[in-house]
């Protein structure tokens, strides 16, 4: 039988935390655009304006065309190596430089599309406030609501599309960094492990893979120089009291260090 793994990630610099919440993000507005119901719009909605504000923070777009370029370098710097799929290499390069492209045409902020939608930005406007999207507050919101899911999926549909060209470097950026390594065997001694990074080697993303029915999860601490891994108990039925406690005996793990 095959072991069904959790998989837990811990970014080491600011771009790869960014991209992992766009990731979250995204992933969470496209599940709730296949709903039909009315919460499924609202939730859909509410989480456009998630990204909303992770796009107001500095020049996303700028730090995204950053690690594109970034990751076109490290790859071109292989298409010499004759261990490396050249062909396969030479798609990603591709999908890379019109992932580039893309985001050059956009014009303004990222979301500028959806920030400029009247319809979007009177509810925005209301959705700070506890309540503030209710029926009574928001008639023609409540109107929108009302009608049939094809049609909201439709327009949701026309949302989502405005936001590809990042959804797509995110998308390309996260599974180049989670293809750059295989997981090894480790093992966490009285349920800790720690391990120094090299300087010379830009580490990216920390990934801990323990079996779905383990009773324990990993909180992860790291920069680019070193990084921590406590166990921590997760409690259950019969041990409600040891939830959070550092596990006491050597556990094997696998760790995936990504370099990209």
């Amino acid at each position: 039988m095959t072991t069904r793994y959790t998989v837990y990630e811990q970014p080491l610099n600011e771009r790869i935390r960014t991209l992992l919440r766009l990731e979250h993000l995204f992933s969470q507005a496209f599940h709730f655009n296949q709903g039909a119901s009315i919460w499924d719009s609202r939730m859909m909605i509410t989480t456009l304006f998630d990204l909303l504000d992770l796009f107001s923070r500095a020049d996303l777009k700028t730090e995204i065309i950053k690690e594109v370029d970034r990751a076109t370098s490290n790859l071109n710097a292989l298409l010499e190596n004759p261990a490396v799929d050249g062909k396969r290499l030479s798609t990603i390069l591709k999908a890379l430089q019109h992932i580039t492209a893309n985001l050059h045409n956009i014009s303004g902020q990222l979301g500028q599309t959806l920030r400029q939608d009247e319809f979007l930005a009177s509810i925005r406007q209301r959705s700070t406030i506890p309540g503030g999207t209710c029926d009574f507050d928001l008639p023609g919101y409540h109107h929108w609501l009302e009608q049939p899911s094809e049609l909201r999926q439709s327009r949701q549909q026309l949302w989502l599309r405005s936001l590809e060209p990042i959804q797509q470097a995110v998308e390309l950026l996260l599974k180049l960094n989670r293809n750059s390594a295989e997981p090894q065997q480790a093992i966490a001694e009285a349920g800790q492990y720690q391990q120094q990074l090299e300087n010379n080697y830009p580490y990216q993303m920390i990934r801990v893979f323990l079996p779905h029915q383990a009773n324990y999860y990993p909180e992860i601490s790291g920069s680019k120089h070193m990084f921590t891994i406590r166990f921590l108990h997760t409690g259950g039925e019969h041990n409600p009291d040891d939830q959070g406690k550092i596990m006491k005996d050597d556990l094997p793990f696998q760790l995936a260090l990504c370099l990209l």
